[in-house]
């Protein structure tokens, strides 16, 4: 362990990301290999123990992983929460309990070395792997802007653009499928200026709940009725109208967010909300 390294998450990031944590994985195969010859033999208390000290591994390593692909989504993310549920400490102390196990039960240590042993898996966890990350990654707010608000709404919008993107490759289209483009590609651009600059929220609130949402459900209703053979010409022209209308507002509210007098924006929100419930695409 003297050449155990602290963890460093700039030298991590190196490594493939599919990779972290396999060692995990790699360590207990030892134990597996005991079971198999347990089961050969038919040694009962063999099989019981070998197979908590093998699952308590393999659990150990399924938690560190999921934290893991916590801590990388947060790394990569410009706004993040630091999560609820420590799953990598949670880790190191399964790992931990599953080296005691292992020493004292299968391999017959005695009681003083095998919680050496776990304290020594659970410092080399922290010293490889770290903790897990503990400061939300939110920047300066503003009052009435609350970093639970950035985050939850900037994810709803990237769900919506996600599901928007899944669904352009049901429409055949070319035309459709070009302003689909537009209008996820404007709309992350918008999401990126305001994980950069949070306070902006408040003027691009209503745009991700009326623009965004409207959009991808008017788009859910036209695949569906795509799909069924239900759309004509007159309903597939509607739909292109209100997309390039939602095209030409996004453009204007990128225009806008750095703007003191919002008054306009949410005049023409209100007009297009009502012009998508008076054409019914």
């Amino acid at each position: 362990m003297a050449k155990a390294k602290r963890y460093q998450p700039d030298q991590n990031d190196k490594k493939p990301f599919f990779l972290k944590g396999i060692l995990l994985y790699i360590l207990p195969l030892p134990i597996l290999w005991t079971l198999f010859f347990a089961l050969l033999n038919g040694d009962f208390s063999g099989i019981i123990i070998n197979g908590i000290a093998y699952a308590l591994f393999l659990l150990g390593a399924s938690v560190a992983r999921r934290g893991f692909i916590i801590e990388y989504n947060y790394k990569n993310s410009i706004l993040a929460k630091a999560p609820k549920i420590k799953y990598k400490s949670i880790a190191s102390l399964i790992i931990s309990v599953a080296t005691f196990f292992t020493s004292y039960f299968a391999t017959a240590n005695g009681l003083f070395l095998s919680i050496l042993l776990a304290l020594v898996a659970f410092v080399g966890f922290y010293l490889y792997y770290g903790l897990d990350p503990r400061v939300d990654k939110v920047g300066e707010l503003n009052i009435g802007v609350s970093a639970e608000d950035v985050i939850e709404i900037t994810s709803k919008a990237k769900e919506r653009i996600k599901n928007i993107k899944k669904l352009k490759y049901e429409i055949s289209d070319s035309s459709i499928n070009h302003h689909l483009d537009n209008i996820t590609k404007e709309t992350e651009s918008i999401i990126t200026a305001i994980e950069n600059d949070p306070n902006d929220l408040s003027r691009a609130r209503k745009f991700f709940n009326v623009y965004l949402h409207r959009t991808e459900k008017i788009t859910e209703e036209f695949a569906s009725n795509l799909k069924n053979n239900n759309i004509d010409e007159k309903m597939k022209t509607n739909y292109i109208y209100l997309l390039e209308s939602v095209e030409k507002t996004i453009k204007e509210q990128k225009q806008r967010l750095n703007e003191e007098d919002i008054t306009r924006l949410d005049v023409q929100i209100e007009a297009l909300t009502k012009q998508i419930k008076h054409e019914g695409v």
